[in-house]
């Protein structure tokens, strides 16, 4: 394992993770056995050769058709990695074996967020336009662990703070933002160029694309960054730069997120 790039800092393996806790199985059985293995529907197959491509390790993809309570002839992709270098990774960042959704954290070592939450959202969350035609991003999740993250991340984001609480009925939590709030959110999360399911990239740029109806109450706009207050930024001190700017520490740390992640881009184009 030694001479293998592996981390959750990289982009890649963050949203993998995400995507594994919310699809994806891991077994382990006897002798050091075992697999990890995620099945999607036949839609979304192009987001398994991704993984399958982008992973250092041998991994299959295979297609089966069954009878489900929506349809007599269900498509699904399923993609298998049996190597156990890739499943130890995954046992050091958090994964537990089998279904254990409540039980699911976020890792356990330093990881990309934006990244982690793109995978989370793309396996249990929805995007995209309303039946009024408003922008909402939402996430349902039963672990409390993953719901108290993904709220603060949301306060980072957004700047405004959240609060949610297991629903009656199915015991689980539904976080939703709306309007300027989901299309805050979803810059972030679907950056240019991120790793995602095709078809929740075409959402995203549907709520991207929204713009407020003539005659509906404007909300403030939020405070943009300057040129000059980027370069301040990359050279002084958080603790500096929330003086000098007036800006919280959140709006510190998500301009400086916001920097480095466009510096990518540039390296990458």
């Amino acid at each position: 394992m030694q001479h293998l790039d592996i981390s959750l800092t990289n982009p890649y393996y963050a949203y993998l993770f995400g995507f594994i806790q919310t699809d994806g199985h891991l077994y382990n059985t006897t002798r050091d056995r075992g697999r990890l293995s995620i099945e999607v529907s036949k839609r979304d197959e192009a987001i398994l050769w991704a993984f399958k491509d982008l992973l250092p390790f041998n991994s299959s993809i295979t297609e089966r058709v069954r009878a489900t309570n929506f349809s007599c002839e269900y498509k699904s992709v399923i993609w298998r990695v049996y190597d156990r270098r890739f499943r130890e990774y995954l046992e050091l960042w958090g994964l537990v074996s089998g279904r254990k959704s409540e039980l699911v954290q976020p890792p356990r070592c330093c990881f990309s967020k934006v990244d982690y939450f793109r995978g989370i959202i793309d396996g249990d969350g929805s995007l995209g336009l309303t039946a009024q035609g408003f922008p909402f991003l939402s996430l349902v999740t039963s672990s409390a662990y993953i719901a108290a993250e993904y709220l603060d991340f949301i306060q980072q984001t957004t700047g405004k703070s959240k609060s949610s609480s297991r629903n009656v009925r199915d015991q689980v939590y539904n976080i939703a933002v709306y309007k300027e709030d989901a299309q805050w959110l979803t810059q972030y999360l679907y950056y240019n160029h991120c790793l995602a399911l095709p078809r929740k990239l075409a959402k995203a740029d549907e709520v991207l694309h929204w713009k407020r109806p003539i005659g509906m109450k404007q909300v403030p706009n939020r405070k943009r960054w300057s040129q000059e207050e980027d370069g301040f930024i990359i050279s002084h001190s958080i603790e500096s730069s929330m003086e000098a700017l007036g800006r919280s520490r959140s709006s510190i740390e998500l301009g400086l997120w916001r920097l480095r992640k466009l510096n990518q881009q540039l390296v990458t184009n």
